[in-house]
């Protein structure tokens, strides 16, 4: 159930001797900084994994367990409602608000999926897509896993171009894509080697290795509100930024393994992050500010998982629990 609930309270008021008589409505004040409100999919083990505003004011999110096969949407007073993507083991993943007035999702049932607000999916042929991101152009930039290209896709649904990115170095699995503050897009890669890419609109890939300084792969990344990315380091525990130019800064995280997956800017202008830890064990949300400080967030849930996290209306950060299956909101 749900942990914290603002409501609002419905008092009738009678006047006295046959007097007028009114409705007034008290509405609990908002949850204090700090707070965190969880609030359980209609679904079991349903495995919410990526979220996002949507164009409507709630948040979209998808269910990536296996069986489960859906897409949704929370309302800000946690009322969710789910929508079937119509394929057997999709495994929806990442998804985002475009400029078309939908939503879009990759699957690893090689398809992207738009979304309308009103929760009707059509399906779109894609090769291998790993992650999604809305590039400066208004189109649907997709990384392809094991292809080792990145995609561009009009909302259409039309693919545009194919860049391949498997030089500099070689034979990487893509993941992760953003748009970044310098108007390029920014990528990162699966299978190790400590590298990050950015990839112009025409396709020109530059190549950031940071082998020994990072070990293994980065996570999220997200445009910082300070001209930036910012990615989260998991096996090393680490919050990164990064230049445009690829100059790197690393900021420690103060728990030990916490393993940061997913980062976004916050309305506050500061950063966002998952800590699910070594076995879950972490289970907080950070905040980092662009000039280094971190404070964190005990999820109130144990073991919940926390995955990717969107920034949401009304100065509130969404995140996704994957092994509790909740969708949280932390109040700013």
């Amino acid at each position: 159930m749900r942990t914290l609930l603002a409501t609002a309270l419905v008092l009738t008021l009678a006047g006295c001797g046959g007097g007028s008589s009114g409705t007034t409505v008290v509405t609990n004040p908002r949850p204090a900084s700090g707070t965190i409100l969880e609030y359980p999919t209609p679904t079991a083990n349903s495995g919410p994994f990526a979220i996002v505003q949507g164009p409507d004011g709630n948040m979209w999110f998808t269910e990536s367990n296996t069986g489960t096969n859906k897409v949704a949407k929370i309302t800000p007073a946690g009322v969710i409602t789910e929508f079937s993507v119509g394929t057997n083991n999709a495994f929806p993943g990442n998804i985002v608000s475009a400029p078309d007035g939908n939503l879009w999702y990759a699957d690893e049932a090689a398809h992207i999926g738009r979304v309308t607000t009103a929760g009707t999916v059509t399906l779109f042929a894609a090769t291998d897509p790993s992650a999604i991101a809305v590039g400066p152009d208004g189109n649907l930039w997709v990384t392809e896993f094991n292809g080792m290209k990145v995609d561009v896709y009009s909302t259409a649904g039309t693919l545009l171009h194919s860049y391949a990115s498997n030089t500099n170095p070689a034979n990487l699995q893509l993941e992760q894509i953003t748009a970044g503050p310098d108007g390029n897009m920014w990528f990162d890669t699966f299978s190790g080697d400590n590298v990050v890419k950015m990839i112009t609109g025409t396709g020109a890939t530059t190549a950031f290795v940071y082998s020994p300084a990072i070990q293994n792969v980065m996570r999220g990344m997200t445009a910082g509100p300070d001209g930036n990315v910012w990615a989260c380091a998991s096996d090393s525990n680490l919050i990164a930024r990064i230049t445009p130019a690829g100059t790197l800064t690393m900021f420690p995280l103060a728990s030990p393994n916490a393993q940061p997956y997913g980062i976004v800017t916050g309305g506050d202008g500061n950063l966002y992050f998952t800590e699910p830890g070594v076995n879950r064990t972490t289970n907080k949300i950070g905040e980092i500010t662009p000039s280094g400080v971190i404070t964190e967030f005990q999820i109130p849930t144990a073991l919940s998982g926390p995955v990717l996290i969107a920034a949401g209306p009304s100065n509130t950060i969404w995140f996704t629990e994957g092994s509790s299956n909740k969708i949280g909101v932390l109040y700013l």
